[in-house]
């Protein structure tokens, strides 16, 4: 009885691998938003583009350029 079960189980997964199972990307990403996703990486972005930018005037300041 658990080779049965086993065997169904790896056809299972097998049919997932070939892309037999149309919902398992769906399942997959699930709670994924793409937009909210997109929101999110532009603010981290600008964040890291504003230290950038204040690394680089911290250190025009302390050599007395700025």
């Amino acid at each position: 009885m658990a080779n049965i079960a086993k065997c169904a189980r790896a056809t299972e997964i097998m049919n997932k691998v070939k892309g037999k199972d149309p919902h398992a990307f769906n399942r997959r990403f699930l709670g994924y938003n793409e937009v909210l996703e997109g929101i999110q990486a532009q603010q981290r972005e600008a964040d890291r583009r504003l230290k950038e930018i204040q690394a680089q005037r911290s250190v025009r300041q302390a050599k007395g350029v700025a």
